[in-house]
């Protein structure tokens, strides 16, 4: 992924803001992506973005997830209460390195990774043993294409440095299934943590095949 500038305004302390700050960042997502994308033959459009709704009734915020993407309708959901600014305050790299974690779901929809991944999981049962796995290694692909992005942007003459990496990188590996009473569909705190890192430090998208990886790489 090319290194280039990203400076998202402000940080999203309030609707208004976030609405500022993720459009402008998501034009820096899109031009990290359509090259990769397109240079395979592969067609690529923008996600859109949503800041006041959720996902159909898929709950966000307290007790719920703090953002989320919809295969359906192309749209990143980033509302405020799914990263309350009472929580992460004015660290802009949490806010970014997780749109770009919900992009990277765009990116999987878009070459056809999401669909083949659904497939998958209605045979073998979603809820299954296999079928969390499949969400963890979605999870996870995810996770390494956050930290691809995030690194792209790092020590470039922007807004972003090797201070915001380590911010990122703290946040990341404790973003794992922390409940053990929840089905694990997204993998541990430290898989997390370390994928998005391995997406961060080597930034070659054939490195995120979590697809091919040893299940226990993906627990």
């Amino acid at each position: 992924m090319a290194k280039q500038q990203c400076n998202p305004p402000g940080w999203p302390s309030d609707e208004a803001a976030a609405q500022i700050f993720y459009q402008a960042a998501i034009l820096c997502l899109d031009n990290a992506w359509k090259p990769l994308i397109t240079a395979v033959g592969m067609k690529f459009r923008s996600p859109k973005l949503s800041i006041t709704k959720n996902c159909g009734d898929t709950p966000v915020g307290s007790g719920g997830y703090s953002a989320l993407y919809c295969t359906e309708h192309d749209t990143l959901y980033m509302p405020v209460k799914g990263m309350p600014p009472e929580k992460y305050g004015d660290k802009a790299i949490i806010y970014l390195s997780t749109l770009a974690h919900e992009n990277g779901h765009h990116v999987q929809h878009l070459i056809g990774t999401s669909s083949e991944w659904y497939s998958r999981a209605l045979v073998v049962g979603e809820q299954s043993a296999k079928g969390l796995e499949l969400s963890r290694r979605s999870e996870l692909q995810a996770q390494c294409f956050s930290g691809m992005f995030v690194g792209s942007v790092i020590e470039t003459g922007g807004r972003f440095t090797v201070a915001d990496y380590q911010i990122a990188l703290g946040d990341n590996a404790k973003r794992g299934d922390w409940d053990s009473n929840l089905p694990r569909s997204h993998g541990t705190s430290e898989h997390s943590g370390s994928w998005w890192d391995h997406g961060y430090r080597l930034n070659k998208i054939g490195e995120c095949n979590t697809w091919l990886s040893p299940a226990s790489d993906v627990s």
